[in-house]
Formats: C-alpha cells, structure tokens, sequence
C-alpha cells in the first residue's frame, strides 16, 4: 500500500463493526436522533469541544446525512454514526450513540479525526472502541499514512482519550478557534502507520 489515502473521488460506502458498535454511513432515518443528542438539552455540552456548535434544526442534520451519502472523499470526508450493535447501551439495537469521522488534509495519506458522543452514553469506553477501529481501517482500507487530530486544552476527557489510543502530542497552536465568544488553544496529536503496526503486534 502506499499510504496515499482514499481517492478524493471516492463515495463512503465503507462500514465497520466492533464488540459493541456498528459504524456505518447514516440514514434519514437517523435524523431525529442525532439531532436530538447532538442539538437537544445536552447541545452546549456535548458541542463544547467542537468545532462546530451543534445543529439549529433538525433540518440540519438531515442535510448533512446526505452529505455523508453523496459528497465525495475529497470535499466532505467520510462520516458514519455510531450505532449501539445490540441494544445493550441504548436499549435499541441500532440506535445511533453519536458520530465519527476523518478529513483529507493538505498531503495526500494525511487526515485528521472528529466525533461526537450523546452525552447519556459518556463514561462507558464507547468513543476509545469507536476511535480504535476507525484509526485501524484508515491505515489499512483506506490507505493513510498520518492520522491527526485537533483537541482543545480545556477537553480533559479528549485529551485522555487520544493518548490512549497511540496519539502523540505533536504540538499547540495558542489561540486557534473561538468557541463561543472565546479564543481557546488547540493541542495537535497525530499517529503514524508504522506506530499504529507496533501497537497492534
């Protein structure tokens, strides 16, 4: 493989699965869910350390599960929800926990990490599993050679996390991004594939 990363014309047609969750690209029908975790009474939490700040309307999310569906590698990334396989977290097998996904950056096998988790489902290992088996396909089936990503120094929880999947700290960017009305640092992690090899023998 040559580490070069998807082509940036490729559709997201990919799926993975692990003990618990389902990864896969989402559907309309997902719609009121996502919505109601990542726009609902939990929005400015669970939005607190993205760069975005949640959905306005469930019309929104609708538009962007059709991004995920439509627009290719290169201008939109691949995107999938995460689903609780069994019913054993949410209660209903299927049901979408959140969202994850990874975007070309300017070198070709470069990309970075984003997700999300409804806040009823924090504290439960469930974005370390998601996490693992995305950096996992994205050095195998998507052909990545560096996978990175961008957390804000106030978010413990994200900071533990990236660590503890093989991130290393790569550097900080003082002042990179306002959320909400504030300027906030940004740490930048990253991986490489041979770091990811090492990890996994």
């Amino acid at each position: 493989m040559a580490g070069t990363g998807p082509d940036p014309q490729d559709k997201n047609t990919h799926a993975l699965e692990s003990d618990r969750l389902l990864i896969e690209v989402p559907i309309p029908d997902d719609a009121p869910t996502l919505y109601r975790l990542n726009g609902g009474e939990h929005r400015r939490e669970v939005n607190s350390t993205l760069l975005w700040d949640g959905a306005d309307h469930v019309r929104q999310t609708e538009e962007w599960i059709a991004k995920c569906a439509n627009e290719s590698y290169g201008d939109f990334g691949f995107h999938w929800a995460i689903r609780d396989k069994t019913g054993s977290i949410s209660g209903a097998a299927g049901s979408p926990l959140g969202a994850i996904g990874t975007r070309p950056r300017d070198e070709p096998g470069r990309a970075d990490v984003g997700y999300w988790l409804g806040r009823p489902y924090w504290g439960n290992g469930i974005m370390t599993e998601a996490l693992t088996h995305l950096l996992g396909y994205a050095f195998t089936t998507l052909d990545n050679y560096k996978m990175e990503a961008d957390v804000y120094t106030h978010n413990e929880r994200g900071l533990r996390l990236v660590a503890s999947v093989g991130m290393t700290r790569e550097g900080l960017i003082r002042r990179a991004h306002r959320k909400y009305g504030e300027w906030v640092d940004v740490t930048v992690w990253g991986i490489l594939a041979e770091e990811w090899e090492d990890r996994a023998n």
